[in-house]
């Protein structure tokens, strides 16, 4: 059944994809960290995850104070977002031109990358409109 894309629904659909990934579960099994998308117009939202060892334990809609305290935001337009989840924009192409922005210690990032990777992939397989 497909999620309404830029929804609670999506990335609920995305921890569920992930939580059932033994894949995921290895590769994320020694993170813990909270993470934002924010998504800017024409669709606009902000979604709280917390990822915890290799489980997604929290989704929800992020509040301000979320959004202060995660140890990542990744803000973009909904147009670059709905072009990954395609598979139309490689995100990495993304952050390197500056169409998506992390807010977070990017050194943990990097040295994590194929985790953070991962959890994009998952959000690929969620199908949605």
């Amino acid at each position: 059944m497909a999620v309404k894309f830029g929804s609670l629904d999506f990335y609920q659909a995305m921890a569920d994809e992930l939580n059932n990934d033994p894949e995921w579960a290895e590769k994320g099994k020694k993170l813990s960290y909270t993470m934002v998308y924010n998504y800017e117009a024409p669709v606009e939202g902000s979604f709280f995850v917390e990822f915890d060892q290799g489980r997604v334990v929290q989704v929800r809609d992020a509040s301000a104070q979320d959004v202060e305290d995660a140890n990542f935001v990744i803000s973009g337009s909904s147009d670059v977002w709905r072009g990954i989840f395609e598979k139309k924009i490689n995100p990495t192409v993304a952050l390197t031109r500056g169409q998506l922005r992390v807010r977070g210690k990017m050194a943990q990032l990097l040295k994590n990358m194929s985790a953070f990777q991962h959890v994009i992939v998952a959000m690929t397989r969620v199908d949605f409109e």
